[in-house]
């Protein structure tokens, strides 16, 4: 060895005896699926908050390439064998390693064995986050979004409403000539889900698992049919059951321009009535008490992981967990940060607690309004829903004693 290096020395230089750099490591691909019903704040198809998002990560994280994908396209409800979950959490080329998705799904993917448990977050996230996102015991997702429905108003009346009928006593008196309410209720998901929540207003003690079992609770029925009967124009017409008001943002627009009196609907459908009306003050906000009482029900939306994704993979995705589950992330997207100066703030509910202590959730008046709702709401099963969403859907309808004309498709949550 020694006889070597002489050598070498002597005759091509110490240089030349030197191993080869080696090439640099190829960073690591993690794609990860984004929930992609919100506001599209920046307009460009989510391009600037992919960006934003895979820079932030991959500035802390060099080693991993990070592909972030929003697409509407991408039906991330559809639970069956060979469709859209099946495929983005299999083995195959489109196979994603993390998904967002809405934990009413949770349950069916744990069956399926399409994910993993996952190690929780330091993240500080709301009581309703941590049971939604928990199957006998085991933590299968890291929560991102709250949603839960809420009332807007031009007026503080609707502050004075505490159940079904009431709401509409007093959506109807601040302008007797107008709808009282624009909202959406056509679908198999968002009628049985209103109708859960009116379900919660009446039990605020009872698991919410409950609501899901037929016959159809009358309490309950009766308040949420006195709230779904007050957007009827008259006897054959009503825009927020008949599919009028549905995947678009019709009922936004209405409140907007002063055709309606209230608004039903998720927090971040502000940003679509604003859009409608810039010039529109900030409404007064309160949970909707669609049965009788007022106890938020709230849908929780949490990223899970691949089962295939294991070992460096695994490790990979739980670090991107961890850094969408921190303040700052949860602000880039909540206050539109990836938009150009001047965006509206987005107004999705977060599920980080220490979002709402830090600036500038701390000071906005209207993320200040929303977290009592999430602090103090009950989260919707993760199990048993999406089986049972059409026969519910059906009696509500027979008790409603309503027949669409034609089979209306769920609304986009987000």
């Amino acid at each position: 060895m020694i006889k070597r290096v002489l050598t070498c020395a002597i005759l091509l230089s110490a240089t030349a005896c030197e191993p080869p750099d080696e090439p640099p490591e190829k960073p690591r691909p993690l794609k990860a699926v984004l929930f992609p019903y919100i506001p599209d704040s920046a307009g460009d198809g989510f391009a600037s908050l992919e960006q934003a998002l895979e820079k932030g990560f991959e500035d802390q994280h060099p080693g991993i390439d990070l592909d972030i994908v929003f697409d509407v396209n991408l039906d991330v409800y559809d639970l069956s064998e060979g469709g859209t979950l099946n495929q983005l959490l299999g083995e195959g080329e489109g196979a994603a390693q993390v998904i967002e998705i809405d934990t009413l799904l949770l349950g069916d993917l744990v069956s399926r064995g399409w994910i993993q448990p996952v190690q929780e977050t330091a993240a500080e996230v709301y009581p309703a986050a941590r049971l939604a996102v928990s199957i006998e015991g085991k933590s299968y997702g890291v929560p991102t979004y709250l949603c839960t429905n809420v009332v807007y108003s031009g007026s503080t009346l609707v502050h004075s409403a505490t159940d079904g009928r009431s709401l509409v006593r007093a959506l109807s008196d601040i302008a007797p000539g107008k709808l009282p309410l624009a909202t959406n209720f056509s679908g198999s998901w968002t009628l049985p889900s209103s109708y859960m929540d009116a379900w919660a207003d009446t039990y605020p003690a009872a698991q919410l698992a409950s609501a899901i079992a037929l016959p159809l609770d009358a309490k309950a029925m009766d308040s949420f049919e006195a709230v779904v009967d007050s957007c009827a124009r008259e006897q054959s017409s009503n825009p927020c059951l008949d599919g009028t008001y549905a995947d678009n943002t019709l009922a936004e627009e209405a409140f907007a321009k002063g055709q309606a009196n209230g608004f039903m609907g998720y927090t971040e459908r502000l940003f679509f009535i604003r859009k409608a009306n810039p010039a529109l003050p900030l409404p007064q906000v309160t949970s909707v008490p669609l049965g009788e009482g007022t106890h938020p029900a709230v849908f929780v939306d949490a990223l899970v992981f691949n089962s295939h994704c294991t070992g460096t993979c695994q490790g990979d995705a739980q670090a991107f967990a961890k850094y969408m589950s921190t303040p700052e992330v949860r602000t880039l997207i909540a206050f539109s940060k990836d938009a150009p100066e001047g965006a509206l703030p987005r107004y999705l509910l977060q599920a980080n607690r220490s979002f709402y202590q830090q600036e500038p959730a701390r000071s906005d008046p209207m993320y200040q309004q929303y977290e009592p709702f999430v602090s103090h709401g009950r989260p919707y099963p993760n199990q048993g829903f999406p089986e049972n969403r059409k026969a519910l859907q059906k009696a509500i309808l027979d008790e409603l004693e309503y027949t669409p004309a034609t089979t209306s498709t769920r609304a986009a949550k987000k």
